[in-house]
């Protein structure tokens, strides 16, 4: 389990975009966080914006009961990128485009 605030959105925007080296189709897999705050959301919606710039995609992973589920459904986060219930079915989405 972790978190995704805004004492380390920075920290962890800085890993996630270093870590793309090159791809432009992404699955992120929140499955595992216990918190996510607006520092959090805004990141995600950057990722988003950097690869749709790039003609790729971002896939969230957020199964129902994930305790970050209802935040990204109430902040409209998922009425804007993609939300899958597991990794397989975000990479099969993303093999796709």
């Amino acid at each position: 389990a972790g978190e995704i605030d805004l004492s380390n959105a920075t920290a962890v925007e800085d890993q996630v975009t270093s870590g793309l080296d090159g791809a432009t189709a992404v699955a992120v897999d929140l499955a595992g966080l216990s918190y996510l705050d607006s520092a959090g959301l805004a990141l995600l919606a950057r990722l988003a914006g950097r690869l749709a710039g790039l003609a790729g995609a971002l896939r969230l992973v957020v199964p129902r009961d994930a305790v970050v589920s209802r935040t990204v459904s109430i902040s409209g986060l998922s009425a804007a990128i993609p939300v899958d219930e597991t990794v397989e079915a975000a990479l099969a989405a993303l093999d796709r485009t």
